[in-house]
């Protein structure tokens, strides 16, 4: 008869046997493996070097592009603009640094800026909506102009601004759809007189939610600034080409990427000097979409001339 004793001895010699077949078989693979594993460690270790040393050289190249551009960007854009005057069109984020920027390269390039209006995060309020709409359904809004079938705040506002910005209608209506947003603090002006044109420049910077309604606000006005006859560059930094903004919005929206250009970098001169250099291009009917991010055809546009 089998005795609990027998059972416990039975037990005991099974984990014995285990234990002893663990560490005999750790011990005979430890070799190996260690081997293996010190391999794998020490090409990781090189791949990271190698690594660095790519980012290094490419940090290298971007620095000497910045460079070049600070030097020499005003002669690359030399008589790219005779005579043209360009709008510029901030939207909320934009710097200082950027506007300026294009504003000197504009003025190299034989252009002149005739005003810069600037896009408030008013403007881009959901919450505001309604006074968008009561701008375009109101008194103030241009008799000439044929307002969206669409009740899309963003939509509508875009196509009263693109009709006076870019000098469609009288004199006058410029004025009072400028004053009306303005009461509504949702466009500031850099000066007294803005003076229309169809060379158009967006300034935008940084990014915004997917399917945001202020990304889809700033869309509407580029496509309708477009839509309405205006050769229009959309410029940013790397953020704005992802997610959603303003240049990736650009990029991939159907119609919008064939009828406007952009750059993604233009935080930077090389980038302030492929925004005019686009802008010239576009009044030739050349467009393209320029710098390092996604949706990017080339780093550049060709000099124009």
């Amino acid at each position: 008869m089998i005795s609990f004793r027998y059972h416990i001895v039975s037990v005991v010699a099974i984990f014995l046997a285990l234990a002893l077949g663990i560490v005999v078989g750790t011990t005979a693979l430890n070799g190996p493996i260690t081997k293996d594993l010190r391999n794998q460690v020490n090409d990781l270790k090189k791949q990271r070097d190698a690594l660095t040393a790519q980012s290094k050289t490419l940090q290298g190249q971007v620095d000497d592009a910045g460079q070049f551009a600070s030097t020499y960007g005003t002669q690359i854009v030399a008589n790219a603009l005779p005579g043209k005057s360009v709008l510029i069109v901030s939207l909320p984020g934009a710097t200082n640094g950027i506007v300026d920027g294009i504003t000197k390269q504009v003025t190299a390039a034989g252009g002149k800026v005739g005003g810069q209006v600037t896009i408030t995060k008013d403007y881009l309020d959901t919450t505001r909506a309604d006074g968008i709409k009561s701008l375009a359904t109101g008194p103030a809004h241009p008799v000439g102009w044929t307002a969206p079938e669409t009740n899309d705040a963003g939509q509508l506002g875009g196509s009263l601004l693109a009709y006076v910005l870019l000098g469609k209608g009288q004199p006058t209506d410029l004025t009072q759809v400028l004053g009306g947003f303005s009461e509504l603090h949702m466009v500031t002006l850099d000066r007294s007189s803005i003076t229309p044109s169809t060379s158009v420049i967006v300034v935008g910077r940084g990014t915004l939610p997917a399917r945001d309604y202020g990304g889809a606000a700033e869309l509407a006005l580029v496509s309708a600034l477009a839509r309405t006859g205006g050769k229009v560059v959309v410029a940013g930094d790397d953020a704005a080409a992802a997610k959603g903004g303003i240049v990736a919005l650009t990029r991939n929206t159907s119609g919008t990427r064939d009828a406007v250009s952009s750059v993604d970098d233009a935080d930077t001169a090389f980038g302030q000097v492929s925004a005019v250099l686009a802008l010239a291009n576009a009044l030739k009917g050349q467009l393209g979409h320029y710098g390092t991010e996604q949706g990017a055809d080339a780093l550049f546009p060709s000099p124009t001339r």
